[in-house]
């Protein structure tokens, strides 16, 4: 027989109680993951927490300077949202690349953030609209900018007793322009062999900034750095190839059954330029 203790709270704070008293609590949120990986362990004892009952999870709230999104909101909810469409495109985007129909019905955001898996394709759009995880514990509430929440493959900053309550992402700048690219061996149903996001503001072809976040070609996503070097300078094809240049010699990918380390290397370099092109016609 399974040993799994379950709870189901109907609020946050009996949720960070529950938490408290078993630190080694797993989340059951949409469960598309944890429940697989469970299977595939062999079933081991299990304290699950199933935040499913909370309604505050599954808000979507505006604030005067950004968009709150609970971590139990779905994915399906995530792609079909008027006010996310409208502000966060490509967040909306990459939601409804994930998975199949059936799994964007179930599967949540703060799930495929939480599993910090490399290749998670709404974490990329979320760091480049420089999304904050708001995380919760029975005695405190802080954030941390999402490009610096992963630590490692399946691994993240939370803590013992740590919650992920959701994101907080501030609204794009108007004259700024985003695009997201899911590089796989299929259309759908697949992880990506490469994903890539951008964000770039100008004014007067003038670069405000430019930000460019990279999935499945490290050991966690890669928010490229020394980028603010852009910022002034006037846009043009060379500017966007050495942006791309960049990108490509930030990533770090291996080789499996997706794909070389070259190709991927190569993809980088081609879906920067490609979604750089995007971003500045928008």
């Amino acid at each position: 027989m399974f040993n799994v203790t379950y709870f189901a709270p109907n609020n946050l704070s009996d949720a960070l109680d529950y938490l408290s008293e078993h630190k080694d609590a797993r989340i059951l949120a949409g469960g598309t993951d944890l429940i697989a990986k469970w299977k595939k362990i062999g079933h081991p004892d299990m304290d699950l927490l199933d935040i499913r009952n909370i309604e505050s999870f599954k808000e979507i709230s505006q604030c005067e300077n950004g968009l709150f999104i609970g971590a139990g909101v779905t994915m399906d909810t995530v792609q079909y949202s008027a006010v996310i469409v409208e502000q966060l495109p490509i967040l909306a985007e990459a939601a409804g690349k994930v998975g199949s129909v059936q799994v964007r019905n179930m599967a949540t955001i703060g799930g495929n953030i939480c599993n910090a898996a490399p290749s998670a394709d709404t974490v990329l759009p979320l760091i480049v609209y420089d999304a904050e995880a708001v995380i919760v514990s029975k005695n405190a509430e802080k954030r941390c900018p999402l490009k610096k929440f992963f630590v490692g493959p399946g691994k993240t900053i939370l803590q013992q007793g740590e919650l992920l309550k959701g994101v907080f992402v501030p609204y794009p700048a108007k004259e700024s322009g985003a695009a997201f690219a899911k590089h796989s061996r299929r259309v759908g149903m697949d992880l990506a062999t490469v994903g890539v996001a951008v964000d770039i503001c100008l004014s007067d072809d003038t670069v405000g900034y430019v930000r460019v976040a990279l999935g499945a070609v490290g050991p966690v996503p890669i928010f490229v750095k020394s980028l603010e070097k852009f910022t002034g300078a006037k846009i043009g094809d060379g500017v966007i190839e050495e942006i791309a240049v960049i990108s490509a010699d930030q990533a770090v990918p291996i080789t499996d059954v997706r794909g070389s380390r070259e190709y991927r290397k190569d993809m980088v370099y081609e879906n920067v330029k490609k979604c750089l092109s995007e971003a500045l016609k928008k």
